[in-house]
């Protein structure tokens, strides 16, 4: 089964930590992105599909309507089902509960809130347009509305956090009771504003008590772990970022959109001027042809991206998938870290612990 991701390249400002592809929104860019959207759609033949993703960038800048066209084609050309996942991300200062019943109607009925604090003077750091007041008012609003699926999304590792605010951030979101929690650690990229010094920044130490408390408020408030960084309540599992932990089959639309077969990955460039392009004219008869080969899925993915998760990494699957093995290094590497509380190996499963997590790092780059 595929998952389907949508690209939306359109943000009102660009976050100074965010190296995703996006450029400012006008209404004639995004009805040449529209048009060139419904021919690279129409290039592909027909899969079933149980996901769709629209990230960005900011989805929730499109209109309902542009949202109902795209869901529209998607039920066209591919099998898509009433028990589809379909997720959008959203900045909680671009709707409202009008715009997000409007969502609803389109065929949305999963969301994904960029609330990323809930202390002002880390959102004003982080460059979101956003106020604490403003994201509360996004999940109550998405909740009247008719939703019954929404993932909250803080960031650690962030300007000013210490593990007090990390356990406020926690606490703030749980009681929101939102069905998922996402916390990301933030990254530092490359090319943006924050890769030229960021100041607040907790050192490394402070990091990992951040973490393990965020992790300990979400313990008590019924919030199950499944991913490094991810958390539900039962049954609320993301089920197409499931996808990418698993090395999963996926499609991607729009420019800076990866792709993927469960064998090989191809990527679009990050260019909205190509994309529109290379698809106004009509559909492209051989899709792979305008794709950026980006490598095979191998062995060594599955091993990191399941190690990330809470159901572990199955040797026999990497078995009976990649014809691959652990060597005897390597099992020694992990049976060490069994010893150290970092792992747990259970038969052909082997699974990061909690404290494994904070070490994840240097823990694949050994095995690696």
């Amino acid at each position: 089964m595929y998952g389907i991701y949508i690209h939306i390249p359109f943000c009102l400002r660009k976050c100074p930590y965010c190296d995703f592809y996006s450029t400012a929104i006008t209404d004639g860019l995004k009805n040449e992105y529209l048009d060139a959207l419904e021919n690279q759609i129409s290039s592909f033949g027909p899969v079933e599909a149980d996901t769709v993703y629209f990230g960005g960038g900011t989805p929730s800048l499109l209109d309902p309507d542009d949202i109902a066209r795209i869901m529209s084609l998607l039920g066209n050309r591919f099998m898509i089902h009433d028990t589809t996942e379909v997720t959008m991300e959203c900045n909680p200062a671009t709707a409202d509960r009008d715009r997000f019943r409007g969502f609803l109607k389109a065929g949305v009925n999963r969301l994904s809130l960029g609330c990323q604090s809930f202390h002002e003077k880390t959102l004003k750091a982080l460059g979101r347009l956003h106020s604490v007041s403003e994201s509360i008012a996004a999940v109550q609003d998405a909740r009247s509305a008719g939703f019954k699926n929404i993932s909250v999304d803080v960031m650690l590792g962030i300007p000013f956090e210490d593990p007090r605010t990390a356990e406020e951030d926690a606490t703030a979101a749980a009681s929101l009771n939102a069905e998922h929690i996402s916390a990301y650690l933030l990254r530092i990229c490359d090319g943006t504003p924050f890769a030229d010094g960021v100041p607040g920044i907790p050192d490394d130490d402070t990091q990992a008590e951040c973490y393990r408390r965020f992790c300990e408020v979400l313990d008590g408030c019924g919030y199950r772990q499944y991913e490094i960084s991810n958390f539900c309540k039962p049954g609320f599992e993301s089920r197409h970022n499931s996808k990418y932990w698993s090395c999963g089959q996926w499609l991607g639309f729009g420019p800076g959109a990866h792709m993927s077969d469960s064998v090989s990955r191809y990527s679009f460039p990050p260019d909205l001027k190509l994309f529109t392009d290379t698809f106004l004219e009509g559909p492209v008869s051989a899709p792979v042809s305008y794709m950026t080969y980006e490598g095979s899925v191998d062995a060594e993915e599955y091993v990191i991206t399941s190690l990330r998760t809470a159901q572990g990494l199955d040797l026999s699957v990497l078995k009976d998938r990649f014809g691959s093995s652990l060597n005897e290094g390597q099992m020694s590497f992990l049976r060490k870290c069994s010893g150290a509380g970092l792992a747990v190996i259970s038969g052909p499963v082997i699974r990061l612990t909690r404290e494994g997590f904070l070490v994840s790092n240097s823990i694949l780059s050994e095995l690696i």
